[in-house]
């Protein structure tokens, strides 16, 4: 296996900072990386600088026993190319650390690693793995803390990285050879970022409202919506006081409250959702957040869960492009009409492709806000907000809100109070939108009047 299974190219829209190497410097390169190889042995390096400073030793010991001349700049780009064949991850070290990208694919040997820019969409890179050895090596790399590896006999593997980014890559019989790495914000979103999604400031005041009451609520969309990342964001409503019970497949929440336990499941040791929510009915939780809901028996302890009402609020996300196709993966999933109670508030966000100045843009909007009810047997959708394309906002309906109902009742107040309240934090959020430089904090500062 040549160590070096890359090639930078001319073309790439995303440019990663990567010299083009010539077929000498290949040749240093290699025999640098077989004496580190050489050098460290079994020792597992933990710190990069340390690694760093071991190769740029064996780098000038190299040049100097073989009478090679480079100057100050060639010496500092064959160190980071040693680096990254060695010890970090190749090209994708670059790509990994930059919060702009949302997802890294890998289609084959010969092609362009593609990313997946927050603001651009699909990008092709100026970088293409050539080795098959080389690119295997470097998955087995990013899984070795996790105990896993990529091989014939198990030419699948999904895990999820140190940083908490979610790989997923197979090799052949499977595919020829593929890898995708779906990365997540090293900084969670606020309400305010929100703002892009189309979420407004009466829509966030309105779900703040419903976060600091003991409510059931379902975020739902199609594969990559953003419906993690909106929860993430919307748990700024939620007292910064309160125990978190997190319950996920893939750890993906992040949210400020210092008391939380997460737990994950587990399928070769044969812990599944269903185990954990079941597990968290004996945690005396202030909340529960179920990661992601997919099967039968995922749904029925979800459902299970939010009756049981042993937590203020249980949330869990879905996928679902609407809020009528979520009613019939339920009712697909033998939920019973009675049961859809429990459900206090559906959230739906969408990912599709806009038209805009004669060009196609791919964007993330909230779609819908809506309350399910029981109705002849059947299941009503009461839309309290929807998406309305020419505003690129939500708008809130005429329609009651039962939810609102219930909080007015509880408290005895009158439903123009609430809705007042709503109001008022509505105008609050509006203004530390425009100047707050600390969101949470201003949102924790709030006093109910």
């Amino acid at each position: 296996m040549g160590w070096i299974g890359w090639e930078v190219i001319n073309e790439g829209q995303y440019k990663i900072p990567m010299q083009k190497l010539s077929s000498d410097e290949k040749d240093v390169i290699e025999g640098v990386c077989k004496e580190f190889s050489d050098t460290v042995k079994d020792e597992v390096i933990e710190n990069g600088a340390v690694a760093r400073e071991i190769i740029n030793k064996l780098l000038v010991q190299h040049l100097n026993k073989n009478r090679i001349s480079a100057d100050e700049e060639q010496i500092k780009y064959l160190t980071d190319a040693i680096f990254l064949a060695t010890y970090a991850y190749g090209p994708l070290t670059y790509l990994l650390e930059d919060d702009m990208l949302e997802e890294i694919a890998v289609v084959g040997l010969g092609t362009p690693i593609y990313v997946f820019h927050r603001e651009k969409g699909w990008l092709d890179t100026n970088v293409m793995f050539t080795e098959r050895d080389a690119l295997i090596d470097i998955i087995n790399k990013m899984s070795r803390k996790i105990g896993r590896r990529i091989t014939l006999q198990n030419p699948r593997l999904n895990a999820v990285l140190p940083d908490g980014s979610r790989l997923h890559a197979t090799i052949e019989p499977v595919s020829d050879l593929e890898l995708t790495i779906r990365k997540f914000k090293k900084v969670p979103l606020t309400v305010r970022d929100l703002v892009k999604t189309g979420y407004n400031a009466d829509l966030l005041a309105f779900l703040w409202l419903i976060f600091q009451n003991d409510k059931n609520i379902i975020v739902c969309g199609n594969t990559a919506a953003g419906k993690t990342t909106t929860l993430n964001a919307l748990f700024s409503f939620v007292p910064i006081t309160e125990r978190i019970v997190l319950l996920e497949e893939t750890p993906e929440i992040v949210i400020p409250h210092k008391h939380q336990v997460k737990m994950k499941t587990n399928p070769s040791l044969g812990i599944r959702m269903k185990d954990l929510i079941e597990d968290s009915l004996r945690m005396r939780p202030d909340r529960v957040i179920i990661g992601e809901v997919r099967s039968k028996e995922e749904i029925l302890a979800m459902i299970e869960s939010m009756n049981a009402g042993q937590a203020r609020g249980c949330y869990a996300t879905m996928h679902a492009h609407s809020a009528k196709e979520l009613v019939s993966r339920l009712r697909y999933n033998e939920v019973m009409p009675s049961d859809f109670s429990a459900i206090d508030l559906v959230i739906v966000q969408r990912r599709f492709l806009k038209f805009s100045g004669g060009k196609v843009k791919e964007t993330r909007k909230v779609v819908e806000v809506c309350e399910l009810a029981e109705s002849r047997g059947g299941i009503t959708i009461h839309h309290l907000f929807q998406y309305d394309p020419k505003k690129d906002t939500v708008v809130r309906t005429p329609a009651k809100s039962r939810v609102i109902e219930e909080i007015a009742f509880a408290n005895g107040w009158a439903e123009s109070k609430i809705y007042e309240e709503i109001a008022r934090r509505s105008n609050y959020l509006k203004a530390i939108f425009a100047k707050s430089k600390n969101i949470q904090k201003d949102i924790e500062s709030y006093g109910f009047q």
